[in-house]
């Protein structure tokens, strides 16, 4: 049996050799692939846009992410805009640097999309705005695409990323749910310790008032100089909100507190600092907006 098994497999090996003799059959010119079409190159996919993920620890800068769910599902963070380098920006041979040109004009596009999103300037809610660029890897395959990542905060002490169902578009418009709003601020070892979210209608010491924007330049490195230019910028904010003049006796009106967004968003940009109002020994049961001298009478604070 073994000898005409091999019998058997030479005798096929010998018809197969004459075919060959014989020339291709019908149809088959002789070349491998018979004038296939190349495969296509591959290319990374670009992020989706308008897309929500759900992350369990969604860190700032991620720039990979699991496939996208419903906005109507458990997610945490939502893509308001993908948008694309382009020209010099693209030509490059590495991703662009940390507060670059390219990454300045990209975060000024992703400020827009973010802001027409929500339906407010984005900085004035419990929200954050993330700017997310291709890895090396990434930009080495192709990748010239950049997302504008949002998330909602549950508030603006702990930082701490709300996982939500439900599209974030539109939250700050008309009756806003996540706009800042009034606080119950406590202290320790003079500074503030706790900044709670708090019904206007029930008693609270704080209210934001709006942002301030330094204007254009060097970040300022000195803690000190940082802090005097905040809060000489957040006095005429809160001024215009309160309806009181802004002069040598604001501070006697009412209290403040300011919050930049730091060096990074700086550089990209976004050189805002919020302005609260603080009255450290009197509460409210209404807004602070609008009310004038009379509610706001020097040494109130």
């Amino acid at each position: 049996m073994r000898g005409k098994f091999v019998g058997a497999v030479l005798g096929a090996a010998a018809a197969l050799l004459l075919a060959g003799c014989g020339g291709p059959p019908a149809g088959v010119d002789g070349n491998l692939t018979n004038n296939w079409p190349a495969m296509p190159e591959a290319k990374l996919p670009v992020p989706a846009d308008h897309a929500c993920y759900d992350i369990e620890d969604p860190s700032p800068g991620s720039s990979k992410l699991p496939l996208p769910v419903d906005c109507g599902a458990r997610h945490s963070v939502e893509t308001a805009r993908v948008g694309m380098f382009t020209g010099a920006d693209a030509a490059a041979d590495v991703p662009p640097p940390d507060g670059g040109p390219a990454q300045q004009r990209a975060y000024t596009d992703c400020t827009k999309a973010a802001n027409d999103w929500i339906g407010g300037d984005w900085r004035t809610g419990r929200v954050g705005l993330d700017l997310i660029v291709p890895t090396s890897a990434q930009w080495d395959a192709g990748g010239r695409w950049y997302r504008c990542d949002l998330v909602e905060f549950k508030d603006l002490d702990s930082y701490n990323v709300v996982s939500r169902t439900g599209s974030m578009k539109g939250s700050l418009a008309g009756t806003p749910p996540l706009a800042l709003g009034c606080f119950k601020v406590t202290t320790k070892a003079q500074g503030i310790d706790t900044m709670a979210g708090s019904d206007c209608a029930t008693g609270h010491n704080s209210e934001f008032a709006g942002v301030w924007e330094a204007p254009p330049g060097a970040y300022p490195t000195d803690a000190n100089q940082r802090e005097k230019a905040q809060l000489d910028g957040c006095r005429t904010v809160i001024a215009s909100f309160t309806g009181v003049p802004n002069d040598d006796k604001l501070r006697y009106r009412v209290g403040q507190i300011t919050y930049g967004f730091g060096k990074q968003a700086w550089d990209l940009g976004n050189r805002g600092a919020r302005c609260y109002i603080w009255m450290e020994n009197k509460n409210f049961t209404s807004s602070l907006k609008g009310v004038g001298v009379g509610s706001l009478p020097i040494n109130a604070v």
